[in-house]
């Protein structure tokens, strides 16, 4: 299977870094390229990227240099990752397509590790643009949460997990979600925009369990699969 990943701020989530997290989130990634399936990682900013970002801001920083801060640190932690597969990545960080277009070319059998590419586009956006570009046959977003919500499970706590949604009613969920540099939410509307159109098989997993990594590409019910029909 050709696989992209996206992760975030299950992994990246606190002040500090949850090493023992980072690798067994590695480990599960590299028993997927063990197993034979074609992998690429995109990773996200999480709270690192929030953290600078808000200091930018206080420093007077317009939008564009927010997004070009948030965008350095999925970099790092891009790089962190890719430290944490060992020789198996490419340790050359993606960071545009025609970096992208360049490893997927030279890199042989080795992992593909992202961050950001443009400013205004969350990592969210750059994993689906990833997965329509090499025609991907899944699609893992990782999140601190089980799965997507009909509400804001932080703010709700009768809000209940769907196990499929469709890509119409995903919008009207998170139509209300933020748009500013480093506040994306579950996903932003690009994203889903970017699924919409190519199609691909997208399914959202809670990332603290690595394990739902595996469970996701082996078909298992876990997290909430993202459904193209109108129902």
């Amino acid at each position: 299977m050709r696989i992209v990943l996206k992760i975030g701020h299950a992994l990246f989530g606190g002040c500090s870094i949850d090493l023992e997290k980072l690798r067994k989130t590695a480990d599960a990634v590299l028993r997927l390229h063990n197993a034979g399936h074609k992998v690429i990682v995109v990773v996200g900013g999480g709270e690192p990227s929030r953290t600078y970002i808000k200091a930018a801001r206080s420093l007077g920083a317009d939008l564009a240099t927010c997004d070009e801060v948030g965008i350095r640190v999925t970099k790092l932690n891009a790089l962190l990752f890719s430290i944490a597969l060992g020789e198996t990545s490419s340790r050359d960080i993606v960071g545009s397509f025609e970096e992208l277009e360049k490893q997927l070319n030279t890199a042989g059998n080795k992992i593909l590790v992202g961050g950001g590419f443009t400013p205004a586009q969350s990592t969210d956006a750059v994993a689906a643009l990833i997965a329509e570009r090499i025609n991907a046959d899944l699609l893992i977003k990782t999140t601190d949460v089980d799965g997507v919500y009909d509400s804001d499970p932080e703010k709700n706590p009768n809000a209940k997990m769907i196990r499929e949604v469709s890509i119409r009613r995903l919008r009207e969920i998170l139509v209300e979600g933020e748009s500013t540099p480093g506040e994306y939410r579950l996903l932003d509307l690009v994203s889903i925009s970017i699924f919409e159109r190519s199609r691909v098989p997208v399914v959202i997993v809670n990332g603290s369990d690595p394990q739902n990594i595996i469970r996701a590409v082996s078909g298992e019910g876990v997290g909430t699969r993202i459904s193209y029909s109108d129902r």
